[in-house]
């Protein structure tokens, strides 16, 4: 029974196998056909499955075996599948699916989905506040906050999720899910920690399950942007792995505008700030996993043409490369390279576009970010700045440099700037900023229009405050100006007004330093004009200037300082058409003065010179030039100035002058003189003084309108010489007068006044008075020496009205008054003096032209006095003198030849008369000699006076006791008698005798001799001369004196009447 029941079973077997198989058979080929609807296998889910809530539109099955061999899987379709909670709402939806089925695990009686295809699904992928992550379906965009009553997240998508990352082959439902495909569907994420929601449509997704676990996928897009942005097309890249999971993603957008995607999250922020079309490469890495974790973002962006704006103000750009990461709080831009567009050049050569690259970093912090970003220049031409300069930026920095940076090359800028903004980047605001950047060939307009400096090369210096560049070298245009270095500081620019300071190092030549200084766009000289002629040198200083960065600098505001060292100066006439050469001085001008010292050679004279000149405003009394010069010419020298002192100085002479100029116009100038070491002497008074005597003179002048007006007083002092007065000039610093209001030489004490010639060759007008006048030692000086003629002057009047006038010890004129003439020779032309010598001494002296020559009138009411005065003969008392004389000529040195007469004088005993007397007393002379004094009744005395001698002819004196002769020479110069003559005893007895008719002849005496007389001879010196008689000529009558050595011959004189 048992093998019937067998062989019954294997038959049923085999019948049920045959069966089976005809009907997979039949099944593959209706699957082969099309998809087989199974809405009873739909029934069946809804009513078995574990989740309530859940609808099914339909269920289809489909397979490709004979397309695609036998070893294709089942594929399930699903439509219209829902799952809602108790309250209605849907969880989950999906419009259409694709379940590809594991064979395998569905001979186990499992559905197994190998892969899944979706279309047009809503996938929300949520992370709580919490840091949980959750995937569902269904729902357009993000709902509120779920229902309390809805028993907490949806789990379902974060289910699939988790079985997606694992490494494949599990138990659970998805665990042999291998890929997952969405076409035509829309993706949320949303973060409701960072409170951040994207918008993905139109997405075509594909997931692949990784071999080491986890998950990956591309696909496509169209990303919403926020508010009515439309949409962009990205191209999306992604993996997830891990528990978390740890996602990491690409979104790359080929073409967008980046300010449209800036609001997307906080890391893009900065994205607003550009313009143009760009192409963005968006990746990042989120670990939900990890408590706290924020998204890492890393971004790159190429973009051009377009524009970046800061702060209202935008700066195109030609190409941009960006590369940034970060998270919502903190950004790194690993590099930005923008290349500027090109400036348009018409008619020149199109330079390069400057290229900038960047780095730097970003926090948000407190509600603020702080960035700091690094960015370097590599060339930029110095002509365009402007283009890319912003105008809002830095204005008045930005137009000066602009205006005058006109050409050169920046290069190798380096730049570090701090900045701060809000959340939302409002309030955005550089902080600290250093930078520098180099300058090469520049040149640089530092103040219009004065000659811009070329050649400049100089690193520039950024900072929030100022700008300051450091010149290196430069030369100013047009000129032999160099600059060593210099600084331009642009200061106070993040305060109200913005402000320029220059300093540079100046050298070069004086004639270009003199141009520069003047310039009248500096007006320093607007008021006093500098005046210099012909100036040479070098010169090495410093040249600073301040002024507000104003786009029109008026010149009020303009700060200016020259300070200089000035070598081997030369000027051309400096003074009197002296040049100035060999100079060396310290030169400083501002806006209020000038001053400059220093040593030079003046007309080949070393002297020490200071200058001030005051520009500032001021009374009319205001001194707006000082100029001081201090020397020790040689006194000869002095007259190449106008100011001849020979004759007077000789030898060093130490001055010191101080001019004064007002802002009226008038003009003072000081003068002191240090006359210590040099000679000193007035000829007419024959005072000097030797070197090494203290003496000093001292002046003050006053110019107006250029021209010499008056001396207002000097003072000439020295030992017993003291003068103080005034000098007048007229126009054109004509001379006019000359006032001493006080002279002292030696015992003299007068005043005196002096007018120059009124014509040509004119006489110079000389007039004085005073107490008294000392005349001794010029009376003591000797002659000038044989041969030394005088040299042609300019003639000379003189008026005098003295009380005394001194001619030596004891010596001395009373109530002497005249007028004298000279011409330019020094000859006596003209004279009328008259005066008082002692006791009832009146006397007066006329000289007077004569035809060709001149005369001479001397009347002496006191002959002893005056000749005592003189010093002539201090033996003579009394007498009235009479000369009568005549030059026959008007040369220098021409003879005066005339008669003096002198009646009734007595003389005392004298050195010579003595000698002479004593050799006569035997024949009773010695009487005639008993008494006070030899008195003579009258004198006649031819003489010739020349310079060398006075020479005698047949003078004789004579009174009733005595007669003389003399005839001969006395020397001027050497002071030696060489006299003889007759001395004839008891004259009227003798005279008396030639009256006998017949005998008288033979008795009579020759004219001035007697019928007994002796001839004497008398030389040597004035002071002891030697005096001899002829003893044998005394006894001889008169006709045969001549025998004996007398003067027998002559004729007689007639005898005196009384």
């Amino acid at each position: 029974m048992c093998g019937r029941f067998c062989g019954w079973a294997a038959r049923l077997a085999l019948a049920l196998s045959l069966l089976l198989l005809l009907g997979a058979g039949a099944l593959a080929w209706r699957l082969a056909q099309g998809p087989l609807p199974l809405p009873m296998l739909a029934t069946l889910a809804q009513r078995y499955t574990p989740e309530p809530g859940l609808a099914i539109g339909s269920i289809s099955l489909a397979w490709e075996g004979y397309q695609r061999g036998t070893g294709s899987p089942l594929r399930l379709r699903l439509q219209q599948v829902e799952l809602r909670d108790a309250a209605g709402a849907v969880r989950q939806s999906l419009p259409d699916a694709s379940i590809t089925l594991s064979f395998a695990r569905l001979l186990q009686g499992q559905l197994a989905p190998l892969q899944v295809a979706v279309r047009q699904p809503a996938i929300v992928l949520e992370r709580s506040p919490e840091g949980e992550v959750t995937l569902s379906m269904g729902r357009a965009g993000p709902p509120a906050e779920p229902p309390p009553d809805s028993g907490g997240h949806d789990d379902e998508g974060g289910a699939v999720l988790r079985d997606l990352l694992g490494r494949g082959g599990g138990d659970g439902r998805f665990g042999a899910l291998r890929e997952l495909s969405i076409s035509e569907g829309r993706l949320s994420i949303i973060d409701r920690q960072l409170n951040l929601t994207w918008q993905l449509e139109r997405a075509n997704i594909a997931l692949r399950r990784l071999p080491e676990g986890g998950v990956g996928g591309t696909g496509e897009a169209e990303l919403v942007l926020p508010g009515h942005g439309g949409t962009l097309p990205v191209r999306l890249e992604g993996s997830a792995r891990g528990d978390g999971p740890s996602l990491e993603g690409k979104l790359v957008l080929p073409a967008l505008e980046p300010a449209r995607i800036a609001t997307l999250l906080p890391a893009l922020a900065p994205l607003s700030l550009f313009d143009g079309s760009a192409a963005l490469e968006l990746s990042g890495r989120f670990d939900a996993g990890r408590d706290g974790a924020a998204p890492e973002l890393a971004l790159r962006l190429s973009a051009g043409p377009g524009g970046v704006t800061l702060e209202g103000r935008r700066t195109g750009f030609a190409d941009l490369q960006l590369e940034a990461e970060g998270t919502p709080t903190a950004l790194r831009l690993r590099r930005l390279r923008l290349e500027l567009p090109p400036v348009a050049r018409e008619g020149g050569p199109q330079h390069p576009a400057p290229v900038i690259e960047a780095e730097g970093e970003a926090r948000l912090a407190e509600g603020r970010w702080r960035a700091g970003l690094t960015l370097r220049l590599d060339r930029l031409e110095a002509a365009e700045i402007g283009a890319y300069w912003p105008e809002g930026v830095v204005p008045g920095a930005r137009h000066w440099i602009v205006e005058n940076i006109t050409g050169g090359t920046l290069r190798q800028g380096r730049f570090a700037l701090q900045a701060e903004a809000g959340a939302d980047l409002s309030g955005l605001a550089v902080r600290d900023l250093d930078g520098t950047l180099r300058v090469e060939g520049a040149t640089v307009h530092w103040l219009r229009p004065i000659a811009p400096l070329e050649g400049v090369g100089a690193t520039i210096r950024f900072s929030l405050p100022e700008i300051s560049v450091q010149v290196d070298q430069a030369r100013q245009s047009g000129t032999a100006l160099s600059s060593p270095g210099a600084t331009i500081r642009f200061h106070s620019l993040d305060a109200g007004q913005e402000q320029a300071e220059i300093e540079a190092r100046l050298r070069g030549p004086i004639p270009d330093v003199v141009n520069l200084i003047r310039h009248p766009r500096l007006k320093l000289f607007e008021r006093r004009p500098l005046e210099l002629k012909e100036p040479g040198g070098q010169m090495e200083g410093t040249l600073r200037l301040a002024f507000p960065l104003l786009e029109d600098i008026p010149s009020e505001v303009l700060r200016v300082n020259v300070q200089a060292r000035l070598t081997q100066m030369r000027l051309a006439d400096v003074v009197m058409g002296k040049r100035l050469e060999r100079g060396t001085a310290d030169l400083t001008v501002d806006n209020s003065r000038l001053r400059a010292s220093g040593n030079a050679q003046l007309a080949g004279i070393p002297a020490q010179l200071q200058l001030e000149m005051d520009f500032r405003q001021g009374p009319s009394s205001q001194v707006v030039e000082r100029i001081r010069a201090e020397a020790r010419p040689d006194a000869s020298r002095i007259a190449e100035f106008g100011l001849d002192l020979d004759g007077f100085v000789a030898g060093p002479v130490g001055v010191v002058a101080v001019m004064e100029k007002r802002r009226s116009g008038e003009t003072r100038l000081s003068l002191t003189g240090d006359l210590q070491e040099s000679r000193m002497s007035v000829s007419p008074f024959a005072w000097a003084k030797p070197p090494g005597q203290p003496a000093g003179a001292r002046a003050e002048l006053r110019i107006a309108n250029e021209s010499l007006r008056s001396v207002e007083s000097f003072q000439v002092e020295a030992p017993q010489l003291f003068a103080r007065g005034q000098v007048a000039f007229g126009e054109a610093s004509r001379l006019e007068r000359i006032d001493l209001s006080e002279a002292r030489i030696f015992q003299g004490r007068f005043t005196a006044e002096a007018r120059p010639p009124a014509q040509r060759n004119g006489p110079w007008r000389f007039r004085g008075s005073g107490p008294v006048i000392d005349l001794g030692p010029a009376l003591d000086a000797p002659d000038a020496p044989p041969g030394a003629a005088a040299s042609d002057s300019l003639p000379v009047l003189l008026e005098g009205h003295f009380d005394r006038v001194l001619l030596g010890p004891g010596r001395a004129l009373a109530a002497v008054q005249g007028r004298a003439s000279a011409d330019a020779r020094g000859v006596w032309r003209e004279a009328r003096v008259t005066g008082q010598a002692g006791p009832g001494g009146a006397f007066d002296l006329t000289i007077s032209p004569a035809g060709a020559g001149r005369e001479l009138r001397l009347n002496a009411a006191n002959a002893g006095a005056l000749l005592r005065a003189f010093d002539v003969l201090q033996t003579v008392e009394g007498g009235r003198l009479s000369v009568a004389g005549r030059w026959a000529g008007n040369q220098p040195g021409a003879i005066l030849s005339g008669t003096a007469e002198m009646e009734e004088f007595t003389i005392q005993e004298a050195a010579g008369i003595g000698k002479l007397l004593q050799a006569l007393t035997v024949y009773g002379v010695f009487d005639a000699v008993q008494g006070p004094g030899l008195r003579f009744s009258r004198l006649e005395a031819p003489f010739s006076l020349s310079n060398e001698a006075l020479v005698l002819r047949e003078a004789r004196a004579f009174s009733a006791s005595l007669g003389v002769t003399a005839k001969g020479s006395i020397g001027r110069r050497n002071g030696m008698l060489d006299l003889e003559g007759t001395i004839v005893p008891a004259y009227v007895l003798n005279s008396l005798l030639g009256q006998i008719p017949l005998l008288g002849r033979l008795f009579s005496p020759e004219r001035g001799g007697g019928l007994f007389a002796a001839t004497w001879r008398m030389r040597g010196p004035t002071q002891d001369p030697t005096v001899s008689v002829n003893p044998l000529a005394a006894l001889t009558p008169g006709f045969l004196r001549g025998l004996f050595g007398g003067s027998a011959g002559q004729e007689p004189a007639p005898p005196a009447g009384r």
